[in-house]
């Protein structure tokens, strides 16, 4: 038995597999017993065989000695793939060229099989190491080194062969980084009522709310209850929602935790210490985190990027180098770094003073140019740049400077193909994106040698035409503001003349041939200097708004339609004093105006703290509520997500709209008359409950009014008062009607006479005698 045994490979294999699985003595014994069957029979003298093995117990394998386990691991060892095949001429220089390579990683031991039938090399080496240290510092440097153009080292572990040979044909890979589910993310869409969400962020409260219309004020969804009787903090400074809405980041001292769900759990934390600026990429798979950090500052995670998703963070970099200070690259950018993501987060642009540097999200590598070299796009006087909000193409505006003009360059990523371009001198410039990236604005205004404004030209380039062809419209009054209807055709432009009087609201549209203005309005004040357009478009708010450079406002709103025939309309005018945010829902069914103060305790937040408040409008301009919220620092509506549905589908339910509001509608009264019924209720059981407690009361008091003699007392005081009881009548005259009452005058008999006549004959009567001038006849008398 001890003889089969030995001279089994397989049986020895199956024998120290067996040694390592945790097994009672008998069932081991058992076990081997049966592995000696089967392996016996294969041999054509396996019966014999047999004959000679012991049928009994034999040794108790608790008193035998532990089998040997041999080392069967090579961690010194490496294995270098996709070395050149080559014949036994160039074998000896093939190895000194790979000792070359390796030997600053210390002594090395190296093999290179060969193909029997071919004679060439099999293309890869394995390289045996001093110690495992050396290895992995080889495998680690050696992997990806580039020998020549066509052989670049894939090197492993030999530990890893077997698990690499052993591979299925069809790859299935394993998830090696944690995540969580986005299953329940949108539910707060599915809301039976269809209700939008409020975010606020005041004091050092953090919470959501439903804006419901039948309960008059919002409804508390989550205020931070998990972690307040947990005593956490839920968020330490500011608070924002992601594009989509399916995400709520809080920034903390050590970085930024990201809440969703129904129930807002923490799903990720981002480590960022000092985090000040956060920007998530279009569709919420990366976020982008800056410390703060100055370029000088050396500081080489001031830049952090992390998929949303896992947590990981997939690059990091310092501070860029940027622009002088009032270079644009996007509204509300101010001097934090210039980064922008393409609309569909495949690419990422940083600026810096003289680049446009765009990365592909894929390894956030540099996109390279026609010769494949990764460069950034070179810019001389770089002003500004801004991504369309619908396509991968930059619209770059750099500065007149010497001899060079100014330039708007519009540049496909990543093909790097000049789409447009056009130079102007003795101007100075802005750049206005269409939502759906159908249009842009250059607004151009022109200056004079003494650098006075004069004209400014719109200059609307069609980016969906052929060739892009341009229209300009020119406006002699001076420019405070252009403004792009959403998800439309027109926009809207503020001016005023040269003494800063006459403001006016002009509207223009896009045609099929070219752009006309369609509409005018005076504005009655000239404090206006913002339009708000709702996200479907057609209504607007024409508002005061404080600007970001601390120059207050009156608050004055006009809430105004433009109709699809071009039809202006003013619906409501109104003020809220201060305010410096407005928002539309993205229903475009209401609108929050908010006076909201800076999180630090600066003078802006003094200066706007008496006024810190929000309200809620319709779409017409009638006020829902108006509250006051002591140190408001934030309120947004919660964003959504774009639409599942195809835009045919889309523009049906807009054409139907009111097949569909028929049952909101309903559903709307049901909600009503539900609510005035429990008021109702309420108000009857609180009015009963009063009722019973004077009943209860008044008979306590009957109880104990004879025991205590109350009403003889009552009576002697009364006569002790001396007072007595008279009765008068005061008459008070209400008002008074006249009215002209017709009073009849006597008249002679045959006056009476013709009133009979005329009685009869009833509405005829008039006409004989006015038209005809006769007596009426007289009318037949039946006996």
């Amino acid at each position: 038995g001890q003889y089969a045994l030995g001279g089994c490979s397989c049986l020895s294999a199956r024998w120290r597999a067996a040694q390592r699985r945790p097994q009672s003595a008998a069932a081991m014994s058992s076990h081997i017993w049966q592995l000696l069957e089967d392996e016996v029979e294969d041999y054509a003298e396996g019966q014999d065989l047999l004959d000679y093995m012991s049928e009994g117990d034999g040794e108790d394998f608790d008193s035998l000695e532990p089998p040997v386990i041999l080392d069967e691991s090579f961690p010194s060892s490496i294995v270098i793939c996709n070395l050149p095949k080559v014949p036994p001429t160039k074998y000896e220089k093939l190895m000194g060229v790979l000792t070359k390579v390796i030997k600053d990683f210390g002594p090395i031991d190296k093999i290179m099989p060969k193909n029997r039938e071919t004679d060439l090399t099999e293309g890869c080496a394995i390289v045996t190491f001093k110690d495992k240290a050396s290895a992995d510092s080889a495998a680690e440097q050696l992997d990806g080194f580039v020998l020549d153009k066509s052989h670049t080292f894939k090197v492993m572990r030999m530990d890893q062969f077997d698990d690499i040979a052993n591979r299925p044909d069809e790859f299935v890979p394993q998830r090696t980084l944690t995540s969580y589910s986005r299953a329940d993310f949108r539910d707060w869409l599915a809301d039976r009522r269809c209700r939008e969400q409020i975010l606020l962020r005041y004091q050092a409260e953090t919470e959501i709310y439903w804006h419901d219309m039948m309960v008059g004020q919002p409804v508390l969804c989550y205020g931070g209850e998990r972690e307040k009787a947990q005593k956490k903090v839920w968020c330490d400074w500011r608070v924002e929602w992601s594009p989509w809405g399916s995400f709520i980041a809080t920034f903390h001292q050590q970085g930024i935790a990201l809440w969703a769900g129904p129930e807002f759990t923490k799903k990720v934390r981002l480590p960022h210490p000092n985090t000040k600026e956060i920007l998530f990429s279009p569709n919420e798979e990366f976020v982008l985190l800056w410390n703060g950090a100055d370029p000088g500052s050396n500081d080489d995670k001031a830049v952090r990027i992390f998929h949303v998703l896992t947590g990981q963070c997939v690059r990091s970099c310092r501070t860029p180098y940027l622009p002088p200070k009032d270079a644009q690259i996007a509204p509300g950018a101010g001097e934090w770094p210039l980064f922008a993501w393409s609309p569909d987060a495949k690419f990422i642009a940083e600026c810096t003073d003289s680049r446009v540097l765009v990365r592909d999200t894929d390894n956030f590598e540099l996109v390279p140019d026609e010769q494949g070299k990764r460069n950034g796009l070179k810019f001389d006087n770089l002003k500004s740049f801004q991504w369309s909000p619908k396509d991968n193409v930059i619209a770059v505006w750099t500065t007149e400077k010497d001899n060079n003009p100014a330039r708007l360059v519009l540049v496909e990523i990543p093909t790097r193909k000049e789409l447009a371009s056009r130079s102007r001198t003795q101007c100075e410039a802005e750049v206005h994106w269409h939502s759906q990236g159908d249009y842009l604005c250059l607004q151009v205004t022109k200056l004079s040698k003494t650098k006075k404004r004069l004209a400014t030209n719109l200059e609307i380039f069609r980016i969906r035409e052929r060739s892009i062809p341009v229209d300009i419209v020119t406006i002699e009054d001076v420019v405070k503001g252009f403004f792009w209807e959403t998800k439309g055709n027109r926009f809207a432009v503020l001016t005023m003349d040269e003494q800063g009087h006459k403001p006016r609201l002009l509207i223009f549209r896009c045609g099929a041939e070219k752009t006309e203005a369609i509409a005018g309005f005076d504005l009655p004040s000239n404090s206006f200097n913002s339009v708000v357009w709702a996200p479907e478009g057609q209504y607007f708010i024409v508002a005061s708004v404080a600007s970001a450079s601390g120059a207050s406002s009156s608050g004055d709103l006009l809430f105004a339609c433009l109709t699809q025939s071009n039809n202006l309309e003013i619906l409501h005018k109104d003020e809220h004093y201060m305010l410096n945010t407005i928002q539309w829902d993205h229903s475009s069914r209401y609108v929050i105006t908010a006076v909201t103060q800076p999180i630090q305790s600066d003078m802006g937040g003094y200066k706007y703290s008496m006024e810190a408040g929000y309200a809620i409008w319709t779409l017409q301009g009638r006020n829902l509520l108006r509250q006051q919220k002591e140190k408001l620092y934030g309120v947004s509506w919660r964003p959504h997500p774009p639409s599942m549905l195809s835009d045919a589908k889309q523009n049906e339910i807009r054409k139907n709209i009111k097949q569909y509001s028929k049952k909101y509608d309903a559903m709307d009264d049901q909600a009503k008359e539900a609510a005035r019924q429990a008021f109702r209720r309420e108000r009857e059981s609180k009015l009963n409950a009063f009722l019973e407690i004077l009943d209860r009361l008044k008979d306590w008091k009957a109880e104990r009014m004879e025991e205590n003699n109350w009403a003889e007392a009552m009576e002697a005081f009364d006569e002790a008062q001396g007072w007595t009881q008279e009765e008068h009548i005061t008459e008070e005259q209400l008002n008074v009607t006249e009215e002209l009452i017709a009073v009849e005058q006597p008249r002679s008999a045959a006056g009476a006479r013709r009133s009979q006549r005329c009685e009869a004959l009833g509405p005829c009567a008039p006409l004989y005698v006015a038209v005809l001038g006769l007596p009426p006849p007289m009318p037949a008398i039946h006996g």
